[in-house]
């Protein structure tokens, strides 16, 4: 026990001969045995430490290390569907399961702040329903000959709104369309009158989300986060800029954007949380929000088919209620006859 107390170089210079024998050759002396009312002790990271103690460290260090290996269990999904991706496909067959027909070929607008995703959910849900797409962004860059930044440059934001009106002006008699819409088509009530020839739906997402996705688009596809002190700001500096813009913005046209028919979370649950629900999940909520608009349409309909007039035995309809003048006139008239037979009987 005494020579494993020993480093390797002790015992190579001959300082350990044996177990019982020292360097010089003296013998020794073999440990007295401990009383037995007195338990050997063990140093253990610098404390004398009994058997019971030493069992109950190291059991509360494997204890510990388990906890530190073992991952943290998964949050639990609040909504299971959204979560398995085969589960979701069945469910948004289920969902678009005769829905063409009861839309009768409405037309679905898309409106919400820059980085909401419009393009591509537009894209994802003309597929799913068999709807032609149109982006009004991309229908300006191909009318003009420019991209949308370079409208905003040379010409300024009212033209280009101006031109924005024009194409939703034309898309408006069409049926089966998704339209993706500027973020700003919004603010002005001539082009809610050619929307609402459909049906309106906002994606709201919060700005930290959305800005996250619009600094690493840049200020090519973005022209409202260019700015003329730094013409080629950082990743950081984008990010700080459109949530600025995107809080600004978000305070003035929250209004206009409260007129639409549905609106449609982009908050993401779960691994989603940092960089929001996936495009699939968004268009089965979208379709869930419009099966249910069509079925609250349907049995507000039908109620107002039953009406029920309660009471209406107690208060007489002005139908059958007799004037004033009538009342007086017949009342004159009975006096009038009393009066003539009381005289014929004198």
């Amino acid at each position: 026990m005494q020579a494993s107390l020993l480093n390797s170089r002790q015992v190579r210079h001959g300082q350990c001969a044996g177990p019982r024998t020292s360097a010089r050759g003296m013998a020794l002396r073999p440990p007295a045995p401990a009383p037995m009312h007195v338990q050997p002790s063990i140093v253990l990271a610098g404390y004398a430490v009994g058997p019971k103690r030493v069992h109950r460290r190291v059991a509360m260090q494997r204890v510990q290390a388990q906890e530190e290996s073992t991952p943290a269990p998964a949050q639990e999904h609040p909504f299971p569907e959204e979560a398995d991706f085969d589960l979701l496909t069945t469910k948004i067959a289920e969902v678009t399961k005769n829905l063409n027909e009861e839309l009768c070929g409405c037309s679905i607008y898309l409106v919400g702040m820059m980085g909401s995703g419009k393009s591509t959910l537009g894209k994802m849900l003309a597929n799913t329903m068999k709807y032609a797409f149109f982006d009004t962004d991309s229908m300006l860059d191909k009318t003009l000959d420019m991209p949308v930044s370079s409208i905003f440059k040379d010409y300024g934001e009212d033209y280009f709104r101006d031109c924005e009106s024009q194409v939703l002006k034309q898309l408006a008699p069409y049926k089966n369309l998704v339209v993706a819409t500027g973020g700003g088509a919004v603010i002005r009530p001539l082009n809610w009158g050619y929307m609402h020839s459909g049906v309106v739906v906002w994606l709201n997402g919060p700005t930290d989300l959305l800005a996250k996705r619009v600094a690493k688009e840049g200020i090519e596809k973005r022209p409202l986060l260019a700015s003329p002190d730094n013409a080629n700001p950082s990743q950081e500096q984008l990010y700080g800029t459109a949530k600025a813009k995107l809080d600004s913005l978000l305070e003035e046209r929250t209004k206009f954007y409260d007129s639409a028919d549905l609106k449609i979370s982009l908050e993401g649950y779960c691994e989603d949380a940092e960089k929001g629900a996936p495009t699939a999940v968004v268009m089965y909520r979208l379709l869930c929000a419009l099966r249910q608009r069509i079925e609250d349409t349907k049995a507000e309909r039908e109620a107002r088919k039953n009406v029920v007039i309660e009471n209406h035995g107690d208060v007489p309809s002005m139908r059958v209620q007799e004037s004033p003048v009538a009342q007086q006139q017949q009342e004159q008239e009975q006096q009038e006859q009393e009066q003539q037979q009381e005289q014929e009987q004198y």
